[in-house]
């Protein structure tokens, strides 16, 4: 079997090159990994895999107005058709997310397509502006360099990392045109409520049977066999014991103390929780409350794609938070589609979950993560004092839908307000176990068990869709 791994961006690489999945599917075949990445990016991974995978790098692609139109127009299509259930919350973010660029023509271009998502804004325009969409691509001039390379190639299965991104959307109609088996990887928990995906695809590999009925839901038009539930690998990393560091030289190594307790601040990116570094002081000065010889300590660890210095107020005015810096590679701005995990860094944020003794965020998967290691988690579910001159409502957040069945099993602790947070902090850890069947109830239901067989899950589906051509 010869597969093409398509990675358009940064956000594939730690599913599919920094878990076992390219050593498993190289089992089966050859294996061509088809990128757009910098060099310094992929490096890395061309010396740890060698010459068992080749390595191409993707046409340059740039998406037509129109085409681009109909992308978003489709997005928008769908948050309208489901706005009603989903209590407009992914909708409302939308159009915040919008109204923060304030050029004209970006204003003219998105209210042109919040009108024409509108108009078809039930399950079936949705699907038929997505139909619009890829004929309108399929006549792209560029179109000829990826048929090009896929002939030249003649892969037996084509897999697409990123299922939202609008370059990998001609590398699909390709193969589509061309009747290669293509399918797609659903990549985070809360993708598929947030509107119509950008590529297409013959099948779709999903995290669980949660997410499957999220597909039924939001894709009727799919046929059932091609939907596949196989986990994510992101999560593979907290089985693997070679990646363990003992919690004594670790904690230390990063200026923590391994007799206190610690907890772990994981930040947001900027546009889900603007007032991450409010929340940041407020636990600090909280947790500067408690006695001495009862206080617990501060790790913090920003987002990734979060390379703003909107932290160092907080940080300079409790210098006793103790930072520790994700090992990522940047290029370019620095957004999500231009950064990249390292290796190191998934030993590193495999061994903070391992040692943390609880996390505290807004709403985020590291919650999940802290969980497989039997951690509790705290959600912060209250309005800063800074906050409340703006638009922006914590509330809003833990409205989407991808969170409802987490209101349903409450496996997190929730911190209301700022005079209550550190009696919360205190009351997990000296509580851990108290949620302890809530957590592993929401796990299971989110990720295909167990856990650390989604790779070989991945590519056993790989091979009955590429064993389905003939």
């Amino acid at each position: 079997m010869k597969t093409i791994l398509v990675i358009p961006d940064g956000v594939g690489i730690r599913n599919f090159l920094c878990a076992r999945f390219i050593e498993l599917l190289r089992e089966h075949g050859d294996v061509v990994v088809w990128h757009d990445l910098p060099t310094n990016v992929i490096a890395p991974y061309c010396d740890r895999f060698g010459e068992n995978v080749h390595w191409e790098r993707l046409p340059r692609y740039q998406e037509g107005i129109l085409e681009r139109l109909l992308r978003t127009s489709k997005l928008y299509a769908q948050l309208y058709a489901f706005s009603r259930e989903d209590n407009y919350a992914n909708l409302q973010r939308r159009r915040r997310f919008a109204t923060q660029h304030t050029r004209t023509k970006y204003q003219l271009f998105q209210n042109s397509a919040k009108m024409l998502g509108k108009i078809f804004g039930t399950v079936h325009g949705a699907a038929r502006l997505d139909t619009w969409h890829f004929r309108l691509a399929a006549t792209s001039p560029r179109l000829p360099a990826y048929t090009d390379f896929l002939q030249r190639e003649k892969p037996d299965v084509l897999f697409c990392a990123n299922q939202r991104i609008a370059t990998a959307v001609p590398v699909m109609i390709a193969a589509r045109q061309l009747g290669i088996p293509s399918a797609t990887f659903v990549y985070s928990w809360d993708n598929l409520p947030k509107g119509r995906m950008a590529v297409p695809a013959n099948h779709y590999l999903l995290w669980s049977d949660h997410m499957r009925n999220e597909m039924r839901r939001y894709y009727p038009e799919k046929p059932e066999s091609s939907l596949h539930v196989c986990g994510t690998p992101q999560f593979e990393h907290y089985f693997n014991t070679a990646l363990f560091e003992e919690r004594v030289p670790f904690l230390r190594r990063l200026g923590l103390d391994p007799t206190r307790k610690t907890v772990l601040f994981s930040g947001d990116d900027l546009s889900t929780s603007p007032f991450d570094p409010c929340y940041l002081a407020e636990l600090a000065a909280a947790l500067r409350q408690v006695p001495e010889a009862e206080r617990p300590q501060i790790c913090f660890r920003r987002c990734p794609a979060d390379l703003s210095k909107r932290y160092q107020p907080a940080l300079e005015q409790y210098p006793e938070i103790v930072v520790s810096e994700p090992a990522w590679i940047y290029a370019g701005t620095g957004d999500w589609t231009q950064t990249a995990p390292t290796m190191e860094d998934v030993r590193l944020l495999c061994n903070l979950a391992r040692h943390g003794d609880v996390v505290v965020n807004v709403g985020s998967t590291m919650a999940m993560d802290f969980a497989i290691f039997d951690k509790p988690a705290i959600f912060l579910a209250y309005d800063p004092s800074a906050a409340l001159s703006t638009s922006f409502r914590i509330a809003g957040v833990y409205q989407f839908p991808h969170l409802k069945l987490l209101h349903q099993l409450q496996p997190v602790h929730w911190a209301k307000s700022a005079a209550t947070l550190g009696e919360v902090v205190m009351h997990a850890l000296a509580h851990p176990q108290e949620k302890a069947e809530a957590r592993r109830r929401w796990v299971e239901a989110q990720v295909c068990q167990p856990m650390d067989q989604a790779s070989e899950r991945l590519v056993a589906a790989l091979r009955a869709i590429a064993g389905g051509k003939s």
